[in-house]
C-alpha cells in the first residue's frame, strides 16, 4: 500500500492502521467518539495525503480547464477554491474535485483518492502544448485543520494573516524547502483549512500544529471520524456515492454543472437531464440504533427500490443515517422504507440532507 509523508508520525502515535483507496491510512487515534467531539467542538487534525494533487500551468491552463471542468474557470478569481466535476463524453463522473487557482496563471486540482493515475490519462490525452501537467502526490503532503477552534490555532501560530482567509479562499505562503498553499476549505462541516505543503517538512508540521493546538482540544483524527462527518454533511464520496456509472442529476450535484458553457460531457448531460432521471441519491435515517448495510437494499412495501452507498452511526442524529440511490418517484423527504442493516431489515425514512445542522 502507498504511505503518506508523516506515516512514521502516525505510527508513532500508534494509530490504528487500514488500507483506503489504496493507501495505508490512519482510522482512529484516540476513539471515534473523542476525534468526533473535537473536530465538532474544538478541531481535527488529518492527515489527508492520499488524495491526489495535480498541478496545470502553462499559457493554454484556463482554456484547458474550461474544457475539462464543469465549473466557469473564467469567473474564478485568482486565490480561490472551486468544486466541480470532470465528467466523461457520455455525462458520466469521472472524478470529482476542488480547483484551486494559484498565481502565476497555474492552478492545483485536488481529486479523490485513487483517481490519481485515472484524471492524469485522462487529461494527458487532451493536454496541449500550452499546458504542463504535474503530479504532485509523491513531492507534497496534504493536511485539514478543521473545527471551531482551528482559526485560534492557526493565529496562535503566529501567522495571523491566515485567519483573514476567508471561505473558499486560498494563499500561498513561504515554507521550509518551498511554498505552502493554504485554503479555507474542507470536508466536515466545521471551519477549517487545509494545508498542502512539502513533503520534506511535512512531519514537523504535523507535529507543530498538534502542540500548537493541544491547549485547545485539538486530536489527531482518522479516516474513520472523517467519513462520519462528511456524512452528517451528506457530502458525497466518489467511489461509494459517485462514479462513472452516475451522472450529476442523479447524484444531486446539478448546482455545480454550468451547461451555459462548453465543456467535455455537456451536450450528453443536457439529453440526460432532458430525458429525466430513473434514479435519484437520497439521504435516510433508520428509526433504531442500527448501522445500514454498505451496498444493502432500500425496500419499500417489500418492493427493492434502491441500494445504499454510504452509511454510519451517526452521533450528531442518534442513530443510523446514509445515502443511496432510489427510483425517483421514492426521494421525496417523508418517504417510509426499509433499510439492510445486519441480517434483518429495519424502518428508515428519507430525509433532506444535510443530517447535521449547526445551532
Amino acid at each position: 500500500m502507498k504511505q503518506t509523508a508523516i506515516h512514521m508520525n502516525h505510527l508513532q502515535l500508534n494509530a490504528k492502521m487500514g488500507e483506503f483507496r489504496g493507501w495505508d491510512v490512519p482510522l482512529l487515534f484516540s476513539g471515534i467518539n473523542e476525534e468526533y467531539h473535537a473536530v465538532r467542538h474544538a478541531a481535527g487534525l488529518f492527515d489527508i495525503g492520499f488524495l491526489g494533487r495535480i498541478e496545470i500551468a502553462g499559457t493554454g491552463s484556463a482554456a484547458f480547464l474550461q474544457q475539462v471542468f464543469s465549473r466557469d474557470v473564467s469567473r474564478q478569481a485568482e486565490g480561490s477554491a472551486l468544486y466541480g466535476l470532470l465528467c466523461t463524453d457520455a455525462g458520466a463522473i469521472l472524478a470529482d474535485a476542488i480547483l484551486l487557482r494559484l498565481t502565476g496563471g497555474r492552478y492545483l486540482l485536488t481529486i479523490s483518492a485513487g483517481t490519481t493515475e485515472k484524471v492524469l490519462s485522462w487529461l494527458g490525452k487532451l493536454e496541449g502544448k500550452s499546458v504542463i501537467l504535474t503530479d504532485h502526490a509523491e513531492k507534497t503532503a496534504h493536511f485539514a485543520l478543521q473545527g471551531p477552534s482551528s482559526a485560534a490555532v492557526i493565529e496562535k501560530l503566529a501567522a495571523p494573516h491566515f485567519k483573514k482567509l476567508r471561505t473558499r479562499q486560498v494563499k500561498e505562503l513561504p515554507a521550509e524547502g518551498g511554498v505552502v498553499v493554504i485554503s479555507r476549505t474542507g470536508y466536515t462541516g466545521e471551519d477549517g483549512y487545509e494545508f498542502i505543503l512539502p513533503a520534506a517538512s511535512a512531519p514537523s508540521f504535523w507535529d507543530l500544529l498538534l502542540q500548537t493546538g493541544k491547549d485547545a482540544g485539538v486530536l489527531p483524527c482518522g479516516n474513520d471520524v472523517r467519513d462520519i462527518l462528511r456524512l452528517e454533511m451528506g457530502y458525497l464520496l466518489y467511489g461509494n456515492d459517485i462514479d462513472e456509472t452516475r451522472s450529476p442529476w442523479e447524484a444531486g450535484l446539478s448546482s455545480v454543472v454550468d451547461v451555459k458553457k462548453d465543456f467535455i460531457g455537456r451536450d450528453a448531460l443536457i439529453k440526460l437531464k432532458a430525458a429525466g432521471t430513473r434514479e435519484s441519491i437520497v439521504g435516510f435515517a433508520l428509526s433504531e440504533r442500527a448501522v445500514p448495510r454498505l451496498g444493502g437494499s432500500i425496500f419499500s412495501e417489500n418492493h427493492e427500490i434502491g441500494t445504499v452507498t454510504s452509511c454510519a452511526l451517526s452521533p450528531a442524529m442518534r442513530g443510523g443515517i446514509g445515502l443511496g440511490y432510489v427510483q425517483s418517484r421514492y426521494a421525496q423527504p417523508g418517504q417510509e422504507v426499509d433499510i439492510e442493516a445486519k441480517d434483518r431489515e429495519f424502518a428508515a425514512k428519507i430525509v433532506e440532507v444535510p443530517f447535521y445542522r449547526k445551532k
